[in-house]
């Protein structure tokens, strides 16, 4: 995981300031992701890569390579997975977007920022705070010489954490034709589950 422009400037201002005025800037987003999640319960970890597609204001777009054509975003209307072993459409009507853009705006005026350490090109920050979704704690990296994000991992309550590297990511003023809208597979059935 765009809205990360309504992050006010009392909020991490001056670590996050570049990362910040790029994806203000920046319409659209792309490139590779490297996804960890790990389970603080089993101490196991689930490794998966993919291509990653962000827009403001909170579209995303996650498509995995391992299986093919699964996929998980938000269209500007609902959050979805799309699961090819079941051949499922999974919406989530009620639930926000993911994507770090989106939990960046979570931050608030109560949010707690450090600096973790600068590089020759690189910044990485960590904000605390109560984010929704049960996520306390965030960590953004990004390159000083573009201001791209390279880093993004969240940390909830019980220890569990997902974390992306991205790579190859670039920038653009515009967002190609269709990159986030759902498309349901022919033959896919389309399911919500209850409570959502």
């Amino acid at each position: 995981m765009i809205p990360v422009l309504l992050l006010t400037a009392a909020v991490c201002s001056s670590p996050l300031d570049p990362l910040l005025a790029k994806l203000e800037a920046a319409v659209y987003m792309t490139g590779s992701f490297r996804q960890v999640d790990f389970w603080a319960l089993t101490l196991e970890d689930e490794v998966s890569v993919g291509t990653m597609h962000l827009a403001r204001p909170d579209l995303f777009r996650l498509s995995y390579d391992d299986p093919a054509g699964a996929e998980t975003g938000f269209d500007g209307s609902v959050l979805y997975t799309v699961e090819p072993e079941v051949e499922q459409v999974v919406i989530y009507g009620d639930r926000e977007p993911g994507s770090f853009l989106h939990l960046l705006e979570e931050a608030g005026d109560s949010t707690a920022c450090r600096i973790l350490d600068t590089g020759p090109d690189s910044t990485r920050v960590e904000l605390e705070g109560d984010f929704g979704q049960g996520i306390i704690l965030m960590e953004v990296g990004f390159t000083v010489s573009d201001s791209l994000p390279y880093l993004f991992s969240t940390t909830d309550l019980n220890g569990n954490s997902t974390t992306y590297m991205l790579h190859g990511i670039t920038a653009s003023g515009s967002v190609p034709q269709g990159v986030f809208g759902l498309v349901v597979p022919e033959g896919y059935e389309t399911v919500e589950p209850e409570g959502t």
